[in-house]
């Protein structure tokens, strides 16, 4: 009788022995701190990470701890492992992944996260004036608030981005959180819309990669050389006669972007013969289109606006209008201005004018004819020969009316 019982107590006990508990058959949690591979900076600040390494892992069910700085954005954290199905992530303050590896050896871990307020760089320009072209030297000045030092890292720098970045993030926050076997469609629309354009149209985002592996210290401003090249220029003075009557002119060079990447907008020290003439700001200049730079004021033209005749007259007339006339005052105005120029230099210069005029304003006569001309201004584009005088004269009249009879 008690083999017996000894013989049924072991039969009921063989399922449970015969049966893993479902706790066992995950392995121990393992905690990753992948390094960093790429950094890509954005001028507002934002920084996208991307992290890479490889582990050896035994078939089956495994967690893994993922160490993220404190900046990542928990939403935006992205695991890819080669052989491997997601079964779920717990976000904690570092996300912990169940994943299922279908194959035993060495896994490929990619992680990508952004941070906001964790990077920031600007370019610097050092712009050479030579003869008929522009040496633009651009530097990049980064600087690292992500929380570590970056070593070995490839760096990528956006340029033209809007400074609202938010709804970039919006929209692709609900794409990674979904599960672990969509995140490839995602990671393909990320490259897409980072490709750098080479159209000469407006680029709204151009990625410049700097050559090689950087260094970023935390907390420290590093520069990095980022393009230099030359560009053929058109040197041109310009004059605003209606709020300048006696000058100055101003020296401005026009810079044609020849290459396939934009020019950001930055701060530039300009040189001539190697000498510093001033600090200015670079506008954005997209590929294939030419950035506008004011030198300064010139003493090489001296202009001056005058009025060279006023006249006024009024005019009685009776209007007629259905059964009764009525009694106006027709006033006319004349105006003659005489705009004069004289080049001080011993070349060629290219000269634009322009003039405001009143809106009401007809044009009686004007020489030499403008090259553009809207409802309320002149521009003239001249081209002066070596110490050339010229001279700009026009003539426009305003007409306005009165009622002259009596309100009763």
């Amino acid at each position: 009788m008690k083999l017996f019982a000894a013989i049924l107590m072991l039969l009921l006990c063989a399922p449970a022995l015969g049966v893993p508990d479902e706790a066992s058959a995950v392995e121990a949690t393992t905690a990753i701190t992948l390094p960093v591979d790429s950094v890509t900076i954005y001028p507002d600040g934002l920084m996208a990470v991307k992290r890479t390494g490889s582990l050896d892992v035994t078939e089956g069910v495994h967690k893994f701890v993922i160490n993220v700085p404190e900046k990542a954005e928990q939403s935006s954290v992205l695991l890819s492992v080669s052989n491997a199905t997601q079964e779920r992530v717990v976000y904690d303050a570092n996300p912990v992944y169940t994943l299922n590896i279908s194959t035993p050896g060495s896994q490929s871990f990619d992680l990508s996260y952004l941070m906001y307020n964790a990077a920031n760089w600007k370019p610097v320009y050092d712009l050479h004036l030579l003869n008929g072209s522009v040496l633009v030297r651009a530097n990049a000045v980064l600087s690292n608030q992500g929380g570590e030092d970056l070593k070995n890292v490839r760096l990528k720098l956006v340029a033209g981005l809007p400074l609202d970045v938010e709804p970039y993030l919006a929209k692709a926050a609900p794409q990674i959180n979904q599960r672990y076997a969509e995140a490839a469609p995602l990671a393909a629309a990320m490259d897409y819309a980072a490709a750098p354009s080479s159209s000469g149209e407006l680029e709204t985002l151009y990625i410049f990669e700097l050559e090689g592996r950087k260094d970023l210290v935390m907390d420290k401003e590093i520069g990095f050389p980022l393009f230099e090249e030359e560009s053929p220029l058109v040197r041109i003075y310009t004059w605003d006669a209606s709020n300048q009557a006696e000058g100055p002119a101003k020296e401005e060079i026009r810079a044609n972007n020849t290459e396939t990447r934009p020019w950001p907008t930055g701060k530039a020290l300009l040189y001539r013969n190697d000498e510093y003439v001033s600090t200015i700001e670079m506008p954005y200049t997209p590929a294939g289109t030419n950035a506008s730079i004011v030198v300064g004021s010139s003493a090489d033209l001296k202009v001056e606006r005058k009025l060279l005749d006023y006249n006024i007259t009024e005019n009685i007339r009776e209007i007629g209008s259905g059964a009764r006339n009525h009694t106006v005052k027709e006033t006319t105005e004349t105006w003659t201005y005489y705009l004069k120029i004289k080049s001080n230099l011993d070349r060629v210069a290219a000269l634009e004018v322009t003039d405001t005029v009143p809106q009401e304003a007809v044009i009686i006569s004007v020489t030499p004819k403008p090259a553009e001309s809207t409802a309320t201004s002149l521009k003239w584009k001249l081209q002066l020969a070596p110490r050339q005088k010229a001279a700009i004269n026009y003539t426009y009249q305003v007409i306005t009316t009165e009622s002259l009879d009596s309100a009763y």
